[in-house]
């Protein structure tokens, strides 16, 4: 259960932010209001556990602690691992997010002519073949 959902504030609310929250909440779902209604009471009780742990500072930390370790680990779970760039920087000669500076060759001397020179651009069968070679 998110604490900060159940009490519709943001993970960086201040504590009189909570306590506001907290007690227009506690207006909305008071059984002297709700009457009989079970989901409403139901929902009263989780009012006052997000209350119980955000109001404590050191309860408070622990929970966004475990919060984040939590995200992070189900994030990890849809994504799954990080892939070997390597593979994808050898087939496309770029590394993803570096943008065209990695794409474009740096110049090398001209060994005919002593020069500074740069190389044409690959062909794409040879980069294709070049890949292929590597991963035997």
């Amino acid at each position: 259960m998110d604490y900060y959902k159940v009490l519709r504030i943001l993970p960086s609310a201040s504590e009189k932010e909570i306590k506001t929250a907290y007690r227009r909440l506690a207006k909305e779902y008071h059984p002297d209001v709700v009457g009989e209604d079970q989901q409403k009471k139901q929902r009263m009780y989780e009012i006052q556990e997000a209350y119980r742990i955000l109001s404590d500072p050191g309860q408070r930390k622990a929970y966004d602690e475990k919060r984040q370790h939590s995200e992070e680990q189900h994030r990890e779970e849809r994504t799954g691992p990080s892939p070997d760039q390597s593979a994808f920087e050898r087939f496309f000669g770029f590394q993803p997010g570096k943008g065209m500076e990695t794409y474009q060759r740096q110049k090398q001397p001209d060994k005919k002519e002593g020069k500074a020179g740069t190389e044409g651009p690959m062909k794409p069968e040879e980069r294709f073949a070049s890949f292929f070679e590597r991963i035997r």
